[in-house]
Order: C-alpha cells, then structure tokens, then sequence
C-alpha cells in the first residue's frame, strides 16, 4: 500500500495486483448515483483507456459489477471511516477481492484498485494515478480487461474515489471508442479482444473471423477475417447505439459480445443507466420462440469435441484432412478401429444429448457398421448400433443423437465411436446438447455451472419422433429464436407408393402403375430407373415412373422383382428399391391370407 499526496487534501492509495479463485454467489444490490457522478465515473474509465492506448495496450471494458463494488467502498469510506482514512478495507473489514466478488464479479481470477482519498474530477484522478508509480502500473497492466469507477460526495463535501479493476478470462469483450460517453460521428473505432484459448468440450480457440452488426440478431452481417481493431458505422439518428460483434474460432465455437455509444450533440445525463456495461450473467430468457412443429429445444454453449481435443485417442486408424470436419481433420477407423473423447465438470452430470458427426462408405448394405456409445462410470449409459443403410448418403458426415443421464455424482462421461462391419468409417466430432424442454415463450434458461457472459449459445429443436432440426444460433439480446430454414431435412430420394401391386392374367396386361419420384433436399437430376426382370417395362416422363407388366408367357403363379431408383453419382444419394409383386390368377386362391397391398393395379 502507498501514499502520495495530491494536494493539501487529496492523496491516493493503491492495492496491488492479485490473483485469487472465488466460486460462491453473489449480491446484486445497487447504489443509486447522481447523474453528475455517474458520468464522471464513464469520464474517468474513458480518461483511463486513452492513457493504456498511448502505451500500446487495449482498453477496458467498462463493468457493472466493478462499478458497484466501487461505488460501494467509497459511500462506505465517507460514511462509517475516519475522515483522512486512506485505505482499501471497508467498515466490515472486506479486502477489495471479498468485496468485487460480493458485488458480482464472481470469475474473479485477477484484480487490482487504484484510490483518491478525497474528492476531485476525472481528468485530475487519472493524472494523479499516472504520476504514482504503483497506481500506474496498475491502469497499464495488460492483463486486466474490465474496470469500475466509484466516486462518492457526502453532503458535507467529503469524497472518494476507488477504482476496481479486474480480469474473467473467459470474457473477450468488444469496446466503442475507448468507452468514450458518446460521439457526434457515426465512425466509430472498434477494440474487439481475442478469447482466451482452453481446451475440451468447453474450450475455445483463438478467434480466426467475426462479423459485425447494429442489431442482436446479425441480420445481413458476413463473416470477414477477425482483427482486433476496425472501424464500423452506427446507424442513422441521434440516440444509444450498440454495436454487437461475433468472433468464432477454427472449430466454429462462437463469442458475442456488445458494447454501446450515445450519439448525438449533447449527453442526456437523465438517461444514463447500465445498458452499455458489461456484466455478469446465469442464463437467458427467450420472449419469443418461431418455431412450428417443434415441440422441444434443447441448448448448448459451444460444447464439442473432436479430434483436436487432448482427452481424444484412437486405435487402428488414419489422419485425414477434410474441409468438410469440423477444424479440417477427422479419423478413419480401420476394420476393428475405435476412437474415443470425454470430459468431466458438470457436463458428465448434466442430463444431455451426444451427437456423433461421422461418415461411411457404403450406405447400401444393413449390415451394422457402427457403434456409438456414452460410458460413465457404471458403464453404458447410451448406446446406437448404426447400419449402412442409416446413413443418407455415402461419404457425407451425418448425426445420431444419443441421449444419456449418468446422475448428478457422475465426474466423467466417456463418447466412444467402433467400427463393426467392412464399411469405412470417419469420425469427426461429438457435441452436446442440454436435455429437450418444451417449446414455450417466454422461456427461462439457466446455464449448468451458473454462468454466462458472452459465450456463443446454440439451439437444436426435437420432434417426438426424435428427429432433430440442425443447429440453430441463438442471440440472447434479441429475446428471440426462430427456427427458419434450418430444419434438418435428410438429403435423399423419396419414391411414392414404396412399393407396387399388380393382378393379371397371361393374356390381359394391367394398367402401367406411376411411382412418383422426389430430390428432397438435395438438387434436382435426372434420375434413373432399372429393373433386371424380362416381365417389366419402364418408361419415364419428368419425375414419374411408368412401371409396366407384360405377361405373355407367365404361367399362373406370384412373381416378385424390384425397380431400382438412383441419383446421379455425383449427388451420392442412396438408390430406392421399389418392390414389384404380380400375380398371374387369382389372387384370392393364390393369396388368401393377404393382409397388405400398398398399391393394387387390376
């Protein structure tokens, strides 16, 4: 601790850098500021960055949760201390940390305040810090992202001032103009930090593009290699203006964060308030969901893991690179082959889903191929047997949901991929979903671990049938999830009646059957039809089949064939087989226990 003094009646104190782990819940109790201190508090943060960008280093991000805590060490100071005390412990006997973490700042891993013991304006609060060495070294320490300013004025004239910086290094936050108050351009500067990098389901990597936009749902924004500084345009009118940026890394793992500006001529201090700090946050709340025929959602804050992962290995396979994986690599198992991922916290305890990204080489045959199973500690706790035929199409990664629960005492969960047949087999990634909850706005949801800032949070909508929509973005601040185009629609041949019916006699040809063929969700061809049976004729005209019967020759008696519908090969779709029953006779001495005729031509 130091003392400087500033004037006859001002001197500062600093506390010194610290790194400390704190976990427990925190209290979120205001103090009400005059709107003349309040913006001398904006004032000084904004004074405070101009300092840090002179000396190279990125600005800090203002905080609601450190300007509490500010605030309420210094009414603290002019109200229950000494006057001429000049020191970092309230009346309670509270360090600077016990008080940030009390305040909200609950993922405190590092932290530092600066204080004038006395009253004065911004502009001679940072110039006194910047003249102390050890306050200096505090303003400039590029480890620290966030700040808060506390100014407190009794009405006899006693003041303080405390400043609480401090670091979350799970926070990558985006600042407008160095946290300026507001602007008279519609140019402003952006300052968009990179995320720190961690590994596992919960990791994230360093950011290699983001996009901008004036509104929470980004419509229209692109993505565009990430920078840490651009410049970028409000929208039109004088008023409040947030700029919201999204970064996402080589895996896709995405991180929003916003930050906002009041454009105009003059300030309306009436209307300053906590819109434009960052704070800390335990989950998001939905007003209105779009999303029709999906009864359920479930939620997942970028939880993945591939190849990539420490915790991944594997046994009797290739590496690979593929653009279409997520990261550009995958696995190639070998005959016998397997693969494994797992991760623990409370993602091996929270109800989930696992879904397992892979691909084969022959989706033809309904031999299993693939095993898919969550392991805990007991064991199996899901299990999926996949068959070629499962798959939509052949060398084209596909999802299978596997839903598990392992208990709340569970600490690992164990996602494991074996090959089985002579198909080959490419795994990819496992992500996780929360467990489904009905579709109902508003709609409350809270993070497992009680803590969300500006993590990337994503949606999947379920059917009961257990069909799943693909992975949809979700944008908290907007208060809306619309479903949209992003239904998972499998890519395959549809063929309709799936399989045909014809009575006949060996001089009377039936009527020609019509099997109607649909590209459902993939791009139209030309579509072939071929049968190896001498006793059907096949004809096309746009997307229908004519299937005909010639039964000269045929003896009385039920024959069986089969039309096979393929897609170009370039669409690598899985071909339809129609069956084809005739009967030469009669059938109800023929068949007197037919049960079933999907579609009967006479």
């Amino acid at each position: 601790m130091s003392k400087l003094p500033l004037s006859s009646k001002l001197a500062l104190c600093c506390a010194l850098f610290l790194s400390v782990v704190v976990t427990p819940s925190a209290s979120r109790a205001q103090e009400i500021q005059p709107t003349d201190l309040f913006f001398n508090e904006i004032q000084t943060i904004y004074l405070v960055n101009l300092e840090r960008r002179k000396a190279g280093l990125p600005p800090l991000r203002w905080n609601e949760e450190l300007t509490q805590s500010a605030r309420k060490f210094a009414a603290d100071v002019i109200a229950h201390q000494p006057v001429g005390y000049c020191g970092h412990v309230d009346s309670q006997g509270r360090a600077p940390s016990e008080r940030i973490r009390l305040s909200g700042f609950v993922r405190l891993e590092a932290w530092a305040e600066n204080s004038v013991c006395g009253y004065t304006t911004p502009e001679a609060s940072v110039r006194a810090w910047m003249n102390s060495d050890m306050h200096r070294k505090n303003l400039l320490d590029s480890r620290l992202r966030e700040l808060g300013i506390g100014f407190a004025l009794s009405a006899a004239n006693r003041g303080y001032i405390a400043a609480d910086l401090a670091l979350d290094t799970n926070y990558a936050p985006v600042i407008i103009d160095n946290e300026a108050p507001s602007t008279t351009s519609t140019n402003v500067q952006l300052y968009i930090y990179n995320q720190a990098t961690r590994s596992g389901f919960m990791g994230q990597e360093q950011s290699v593009e983001m996009m901008i936009s004036n509104g929470p749902n980004f419509s229209g924004a692109v993505w565009q290699p990430y920078a840490a500084e651009t410049t970028w345009t409000l929208t039109a009118g004088a008023g409040w203006k947030t700029v919201y940026v999204k970064t996402r890394d080589a895996l896709g793992r995405t991180v929003v964060a916003q930050d906002s500006i009041y454009f105009g001529e003059i300030l309306p201090l009436d209307q300053l308030s906590f819109n434009g700090a960052s704070r800390f946050g335990t989950g998001f709340r939905l007003e209105h969901i779009d999303a029709p025929g999906w009864p359920q959602v479930q939620f997942s804050l970028d939880w993945v893991g591939d190849d990539s992962d420490p915790n991944f290995t594997a046994s009797a396979f290739t590496e690979l690179a593929d653009a279409a994986a997520v990261g550009g690599a995958a696995v190639r198992l070998a005959r016998g082959g397997s693969a494994t991922v797992w991760t623990g916290g409370y993602l091996a305890s929270l109800p989930a889903t696992a879904y397992f990204r892979v691909k084969v080489s022959d989706n033809s045959t309904s031999q299993e191929v693939l095993r898919l199973r969550v392991q805990g500690a007991a064991g199996d706790a899901g299990q999926r047997v996949l068959r070629g035929a499962d798959f939509n199409a052949t060398d084209s990664y596909q999802e299978f949901a596997v839903p598990y629960n392992l208990g709340r005492a569970a600490s690992l969960v164990t996602f494991r991929f074996d090959r089985l047949g002579d198909a080959d087999v490419t795994v990819d990634a496992v992500t996780l979903f929360s467990a489904p909850i009905p579709v109902a706005a508003p709609l409350q949801w809270q993070t497992p671990d009680n803590y969300l800032r500006n993590c990337g949070v994503q949606a999947r909508f379920i059917k009961d049938d257990g069909s799943f929509s693909s992975v949809v973005e979700v944008h908290p601040a907007s208060g809306v999830l619309t479903a949209g185009e992003n239904v998972v629609i499998p890519s395959k041949l549809s063929v309709t009646p799936p399989s045909v019916w014809f009575e006949a006699t060996s001089d009377d040809a039936p009527p020609p059957a019509q099997l109607s063929v649909e590209c459902v969700n993939c791009d139209e061809g030309t579509w072939q039809a071929t049968t190896q049976i001498p006793w059907l004729h096949l004809s096309a005209s746009n997307d229908v089949i004519e299937v005909m019967v010639i039964p000269a020759g045929l003896a009385t008696g039920i024959y069986q064939g089969e039309v096979t519908i393929s897609a170009p090969a370039e669409a690598r779709l899985a071909p339809v087989v129609v069956p084809v029953t005739v009967v030469v006779g009669d059938a109800t001495v023929l068949l007197p226990q037919r049960l079933y005729l999907p579609a009967v031509v006479r």
